[in-house]
């Protein structure tokens, strides 16, 4: 219990902004951004084992 009211009694910022505001498309267009380059890097990951099978292969 002391912790806690160490921890409440603390001025520290809030965590969720009350000037900030994000609407619904925004969230949708940095979803669909990480999507897309999760994506990405998924299909380097598996160009880059193909690529190294294919080296070993040559050598």
């Amino acid at each position: 219990m002391d912790i806690k009211k160490k921890i409440c009694n603390v001025n520290t910022p809030e965590f969720f902004s009350k000037e900030m505001l994000v609407t619904k498309k925004s969230l949708n267009e940095n979803q669909l951004k990480y999507n897309y380059q999760k994506q990405l890097i998924s299909d380097l990951d598996y160009k880059h084992k193909e690529w190294s099978k294919f080296a070993e292969n040559n050598f």
